[in-house]
């Protein structure tokens, strides 16, 4: 152990005890406060359970329309040292994460027993409080392709407005009228602190033939890009204070540590649901809708709860069906990526031990410095492999300037769940400055469900994915293995000494960088980059304003909505899914709001 190691214990070491104690001192206020005052009321206009990245733009929507909302969130608030950005890492496994577990799989992450962690976020925001921050919003085909689905007012052009919308994007860019709004709730910027290694990235890429600019416009079909990220000035905002916290106490009404149980239905009509909370079970009502917001694992989890899904499976677990829905649950989806590592020159690179140093903090009371960067993850591209037939990119790129080998184990491989044996490949690179080029399964096909574990609530579904059960999906990643061997060997690269990481102790006996070898060291090292969607989708579960099909009063909106996976980080996209879905709310209950809504949109649009 050297001295580095040490430093990092005395810089890293404190911060999950910290996290632990503000979740718990929250909770004992939350609990004492409930104990004391009166209880709120049991009836609402509307309810939306899951303060998380959709369901905390709905909430604030219909709350600013002037209707009284019921926020119902399993966790609390978020503490502030989540919302420094270089302390991401620390988030997931916390209190603050929900630390879902797939079922093992066959073919993908055995470098980690073939499990793979799902953080999803327990707190005040949901995931907007735990993912990197990465703005993007996919690629103009990904909506085009919904809509032509029969998804109607699912196209590009149709759902650009709700992007732009929410958008505050703060940093100059080509076109920016044109993609990108100004005043929204959520701030967007390309100029918080990157790592130095960015830059060559950037350079790197053009020598293949991409353009530098904005992947979130003119370069969605290809491009590399500065990362955008959802800060402003160095702090991490989340969907709840952005679009929210400002209504608590008049029109929003927010109950903490509360678990949804199941949805309330009476004559096929969502009435209300009932929760858990401080070992109490309650039923709040709603006079118009209950939507669902609890995301890909929870939405789906909720409505097989209340007896709606097939039949057969909620018999097994011992749940009473009500509404036949075979498709809850089904056409999970989710993003993979394949980390490749590299070292290269001292210094540009994530310095672990910036946060100890006075400089740091100094900067970062300015709003700049090392705890702005998105977790070590400066720059992302859209990329086309040699196989690829359709026009849109299949590849995104994480660029990264750091590995796991960066913070000597502290945090980053406890993250990714790798087995023991794999370390000593690491450690050999934590005496060196390193990163990842990180291929993105942009469009995977291959399809995973959600199904219950039990009938009861607490318990922790069961997560299918299915990763690379489709050999499209492998051959994908193999062409951009070597698409990132390329930009490797690019003379941008070759200037800071960049070089691959030799054979891992899984694979090399089959002969390094063989095809043999690149197979198994995806099938070893491939993970998840926290974005499933898909399990209740639109065109099966939903219709196209996200109604429940067949039951009346109850929607859901958040990821679980889409039909197909977007081709890039999903945060974005559930934001304005949660957008749009507000103003069908509106439409179908409060008409003149809805236009009122409109013209407010169409009048940022002329500024």
């Amino acid at each position: 152990m050297n001295i580095s190691w040490w430093l990092l214990l005395l810089a890293a070491g404190p911060v999950p005890f910290i996290l632990s104690l503000c979740y718990y001192w929250s909770w004992i206020i939350s609990y004492l406060a409930y104990l004391v005052t009166s209880p709120p009321p049991t009836t609402y206009d509307y309810i939306v359970a899951g303060a998380g990245s959709a369901g905390c733009v709905v909430a604030g929507r219909l709350a600013e329309a002037g209707h009284h909302v019921l926020l119902i969130e399993a966790g609390g608030p978020s503490p502030s040292l989540a919302h420094i950005p270089g302390l991401v890492a620390f988030l997931q496994n916390s209190p603050l994460d929900w630390a879902y577990r797939t079922e093992i799989q066959e073919h993908a992450s055995l470098g980690a027993g073939g499990v793979s962690s799902w953080p999803r976020g327990k707190v005040l925001g949901g995931s907007s409080m735990l993912n990197y921050m990465f703005y993007v919003r996919g690629n103009r085909r990904d909506y085009d392709e919904w809509r032509d689905m029969g998804l109607e007012g699912w196209g590009y052009e149709d759902v650009l407005p709700y992007f732009k919308k929410s958008e505050n994007f703060e940093s100059d860019i080509e076109n920016k009228d044109v993609y990108h709004g100004v005043g929204g709730e959520l701030t967007v910027t390309k100029d918080n602190w990157k790592e130095p290694i960015t830059d060559v990235y950037l350079k790197a890429g053009e020598e293949l033939g991409y353009k530098v600019g904005d992947i979130n416009g003119e370069l969605q079909d290809g491009g590399f890009t500065p990362s955008h990220v959802t800060m402003t000035k160095g702090y991490r905002t989340g969907t709840f204070k952005a679009f929210a916290e400002k209504f608590v106490g008049s029109n929003l009404e927010v109950l903490t540590y509360s678990h949804v149980n199941k949805v309330v239905l009476e004559d096929k009509r969502a009435v209300g649901v009932e929760l858990s909370r401080f070992g109490n079970t309650k039923i709040y009502r709603a006079r118009q809708e209950i939507i669902l917001c609890a995301g890909a694992v929870g939405s789906p989890q909720i409505l097989m709860l209340s007896g709606i899904g097939d039949k057969d499976h909620l018999r097994e677990v011992g749940v009473e069906p009500v509404h036949h829905l075979p498709e809850v649950g089904q056409n999970l989806q989710d993003h993979l990526i394949l980390p490749i590592n590299i070292d290269f020159q001292d210094g540009l690179g994530f310095d672990p031990l910036a946060a100890i140093y006075p400089s740091t903090l100094q900067e970062y009371l300015t709003g700049g410095g090392p705890l702005t960067s998105s977790g070590g993850c400066g720059g992302l591209a859209h990329v086309h492999t040699e196989v690829n037939t359709d026009p849109r990119p299949d590849i995104q790129y994480h660029l990264a300037g750091l590995s796991l080998a960066t913070d000597q184990g502290f945090v980053l491989f406890k993250n990714w769940g790798m087995l023991p044996e794999t370390w000593p490949w690491y450690a050999g690179h934590t005496d060196k400055t390193s990163g990842m080029l990180i291929p993105t399964l942009s469009r995977p096909a291959s399809r995973g469900f959600i199904k219950l574990r039990s009938s009861n609530p607490a318990d922790h579904p069961i997560i299918q994915p299915n990763y690379l059960t489709v050999q499209k999906d492998m051959d994908t990643l193999l062409s951009a293995v070597n698409l990132t061997l390329r930009l490797i060997e690019t003379d941008a690269m070759k200037a800071v000494g960049a070089q691959l990481w030799g054979s891992d102790p899984f694979c090399d006996h089959l002969g390094f960088k063989s095809a043999a070898y690149w197979e198994c060291y995806i099938k070893h090292f491939v993970v998840t980059v926290y974005h499933p969607v898909g399990t209740c989708a639109m065109g099966t579960v939903l219709d196209t304003r996200l109604r429940v099909t067949g039951l009346a009063g109850l929607r859901v909106a958040d990821g679980s909505v889409m039909p197909r996976i977007v081709g890039g980080n999903t945060n974005a996209p559930i934001i304005m899914i949660g957008e749009k879905a507000a103003h069908m709310i509106l439409e179908d209950f409060d008409p003149a709001m809805a236009r009122e809504a409109v013209d407010g949109m169409n009048s940022k649009e002329e500024l």
